[in-house]
């Protein structure tokens, strides 16, 4: 022990002790704009210029937190500058001046509490840090910039306090004769040059204050109710959900934002719409489920939001999802088969990233976003087909999975009509489906859906005019679909 505590001192000495360049300059030395009537006074430039400490106003890039912007001029307006006293303060009492962005943020005010991106773009014109969402997932802000997902997205509130001076406030300085009312901010200002602006305003906090559920889930949220069993003695009172149940929605948090094994980032509708994990899992105004209960969406909840057109809905896509699922393990389960256990090292590891990705999928659950869940299970059928193309082989057609979902396509809301009917086929009698139509004859949607006159070529009885509410039984069944 009398060792260790040695070789903690020896390491104490070594240690170089930061120096207070302030601390042997006289109070004088830098306040001389005179003394008021409380007994402050300002600083001047010229006091921080004078003797060859500052004569060019400071380094011409400073940097605080994640920020480097030009020092030298700060600019105020097109023909003025903020000086020294504004950003650069201490403590009563303490010689040690510091600059933090709490200073920064009363000037930007405006710009960090405005619900647009163009005020965070004057501080952070390119993020490119990675920060960890609540579920330990890894988000590079550069994929967001490149996605232009706007940072409004994610940080919804970054400011805390406001600009606001109280009137009594002026009393501190003021004592023979305090302002009955304040002055216009140009007026205080141009009155007051050399006083740095905490004198008079509270410091406004620049942070995260608030998030996106989607980023930083709120357990809460959908789990309000207790444990279904009682917690360990030890546990503590403050002790988080994540404590115990890290990541345990993970993949459903990577699939919502986009974030795809080896793709770029495809950020789901419903994330860039804001919506959250109660605004589909828990109906409005319902009570927080049960512990223990699994929380299963149903079409209800849509019908809230989009209408009744969307009653059964999420229940089409869940079958949609599951029919393609199986066409895929199947497709896969033959190139295993085919392709046997010594298969090069190459094409085995091609079909088990396959299963890896559709493991992915099965637990991240489509819903939560059908394009870049849809672009999955497609990568998944080009790695099988890879697999065989490294054994040289010609691989088997793979399963048609049908048009791909897009933002603004049939397909991002129509997900798995293939199973809706069409009609009856008046040669052969049976009742057809939009299956027979995608992935039989491959026609795209437009070639009977679209809004206007019939094109020519095409029979009046395979159109159907999407923007008509009334018309003949294959308008009114489209608008039923």
């Amino acid at each position: 022990m009398l060792a260790l505590a040695a070789a903690l001192a020896g390491c104490a000495r070594q240690r170089p002790v930061a120096k207070n360049p302030h601390g042997a300059v006289a109070c004088v030395g830098c306040h001389r704009a005179g003394p008021t009537p409380s007994g402050r006074a300002g600083v001047p430039d010229v006091a921080c210029s004078a003797r060859g400490c500052h004569p060019s106003g400071g380094p011409d890039t400073a940097h605080i937190a994640m920020v480097s912007f030009r020092h030298a001029a700060h600019p105020m307006s097109a023909n003025r500058t903020v000086p020294c006293a504004a950003c650069h303060t201490h403590d009563a009492g303490s010689t040690v001046l510091k600059a933090d962005s709490s200073t920064c943020a009363l000037c930007h005010f405006s710009q960090l509490s405005s619900p647009r991106d163009s005020g965070c773009a004057t501080c952070h014109p390119q993020p490119r840090h990675t920060t960890m969402t609540s579920q330990g997932v890894p988000l590079s802000h550069a994929m967001l910039r490149q996605a232009r997902v706007p940072c409004t997205r994610c940080h919804y509130r970054v400011v805390e306090g406001d600009t606001i001076v109280a009137v009594a406030r002026c009393a501190a300085c003021h004592k023979a004769k305090p302002p009955a009312k304040l002055p216009p901010a140009d007026s205080a200002h141009a009155e007051h040059p050399e006083l740095s602006c905490r004198s008079c305003h509270a410091p406004i906090l620049h942070h995260v204050v608030a998030m996106s559920g989607s980023i930083a889930l709120a357990c809460l949220d959908c789990h309000a109710r207790q444990h279904r069993r009682r917690l360990p003695a030890d546990s503590s009172q403050s002790a988080k959900c994540a404590d115990c149940h890290a990541g345990v929605h993970a993949e459903q948090q990577r699939l919502m934002i986009g974030l795809m094994p080896g793709e770029e980032l495809k950020p789901s509708l419903m994330f860039m719409g804001g919506v959250t994990c109660r605004s589909c899992h828990v109906a409005p105004d319902a009570p927080s489920p049960r512990p223990g209960t699994s929380l299963k969406p149903t079409s209800a909840v849509c019908v809230g939001c989009h209408g009744n057109a969307w009653n059964g809905v999420l229940e089409r896509w869940d079958r949609g999802y599951q029919r393609r699922r199986g066409w895929i393990d199947a497709y896969l389960r033959a190139a295993e088969a085919d392709l046997g256990a010594r298969a090069p090292a190459p094409a085995l590891a091609r079909l088990a990233e396959a299963r890896g990705l559709m493991a992915f999928v099965q637990r991240a659950k489509p819903a939560h976003n059908l394009a870049a869940a849809d672009q999955v299970m497609r990568q998944a059928l080009r790695l099988a087909t890879e697999a065989y193309a490294l054994t040289a082989r010609t691989p088997p057609p793979p399963p048609e999975l049908g048009p791909e979902v897009r933002p603004g396509s049939c397909f991002a809301c129509h997900y798995g009509i293939e199973e809706a009917r069409t009609g009856k086929d008046s040669t052969a009698g049976r009742i057809t489906t939009h299956a027979d139509h995608l992935f039989k004859a491959y026609l795209p949607c437009d070639a009977c859906h679209a809004a206007g006159a019939v094109p020519p070529g095409i029979p009046d009885s395979l159109w159907i005019d999407t923007a008509s509410t009334t018309g003949g039984p294959r308008n009114r069944a489209f608008i039923k679909h």
